[in-house]
């Protein structure tokens, strides 16, 4: 979903999942059962961010960025 989104933050990818996760499951891109519709549904935007910790490094080439510059 994230990267179906262009890769927003997870603030902005938490109200998008209501429209993201139909559209996807119709398109046969991701398969859920109930429950997993479910759960991602009632996610946050903090646990958004913290699961794609280590995407964001792989997808940036594997620099990490540095505060303070």
């Amino acid at each position: 979903m994230w990267e179906a989104s262009d890769r927003v933050c997870g603030k902005r990818l938490k109200v998008m999942i209501p429209t993201l996760l139909p559209a996807l499951e119709q398109h046969g891109r991701l398969q859920l059962g109930q429950s997993g519709s479910d759960r991602v549904l009632a996610i946050s935007a903090a646990t958004i961010d913290r699961l794609l910790v280590d995407v964001k490094i792989a997808a940036s080439g594997g620099r990490r960025r540095r505060a303070g510059f």
